[in-house]
């Protein structure tokens, strides 16, 4: 659990892991002891008693998707670890016969390092971020892109490129001026984004808040980021 939390950058407090691990620990002994059909042990244990070990360590915070990753992630390694270590115990050197299924055990562990690297490598730049304005506010999660250097040529301000579908939720058009601000993409391609400004925004980066005050909101076209993992592009000077 400690690993899945470093590695997918899950920012969960180390006690809530202990705890979570500790009651599933206690209720798998449990089940061990009470339950003596092996296919109902079996289906209680890896289906409902893990999987609800993972809920409780990362709570259902970026939703289905990132509840699966956790899952696999968890169940993959542990998997793969606890077969290592029963070999271990029962085995002594390593037997000629077993050594295919070590080689395939490790090339299993080395993929699941480089998937939860490359996870890791991108979790690195998302971030919870609040938008405030007048008494609205919205959460959201947030991705630092160093590339993004979209200026408001008016007022010199970096503009955080926000989700069409967020900025629906949260933005009134009959109150909040919008203005357009001329971009060009990688792609040569050249255009108008409408921007406003919000009171402030907040990056939260575990204990540490990095707060913005008449931050530049740009809103992005339909369907640019409503499939992805975050919902707002943050400008390169928000760190």
């Amino acid at each position: 659990m400690t690993g899945v939390n470093y590695f997918l950058r899950r920012r969960r407090k180390y006690r809530y892991l202990i705890a979570a691990a500790g009651v599933t620990s206690l209720l798998g002994l449990i089940l061990l002891l009470v339950v003596k059909h092996f296919f109902l042990y079996t289906l209680l244990a890896h289906f409902f008693l893990n999987s609800g070990m993972v809920l409780a360590c990362f709570g259902v915070k970026g939703g289905k998707r990132a509840f699966l990753e956790n899952w696999a992630a968890t169940y993959l390694t542990v998997i793969l670890l606890g077969g290592l270590l029963g070999w271990l115990m029962g085995s002594g050197l390593i037997p000629a016969g077993i050594l295919p299924a070590v080689l395939a055990g490790m090339t299993g562990l080395y993929g699941i390092l480089l998937y939860l690297m490359r996870r890791r490598s991108f979790g690195n730049h998302i971030y919870e971020v609040r938008l405030k304005k007048d008494v609205r506010q919205l959460v959201l999660r947030g991705y630092w892109d160093s590339g993004n250097q979209l200026r408001d040529p008016y007022t010199g301000q970096g503009v955080n490129i926000l989700c069409h579908t967020k900025a629906k939720q949260f933005l009134d058009e009959t109150k909040d001026r919008i203005r357009l601000v001329p971009y060009r993409s990688l792609g040569e391609q050249e255009g108008l984004l409408g921007v406003t400004d919000v009171d402030e925004l907040i990056l939260c980066d575990g204990d540490a808040r990095v707060k913005i005050g008449h931050a530049a909101i740009g809103i992005a076209d339909p369907g640019l980021l409503e499939r992805k993992e975050y919902d707002l592009i943050l400008h390169a000077s928000v760190l």
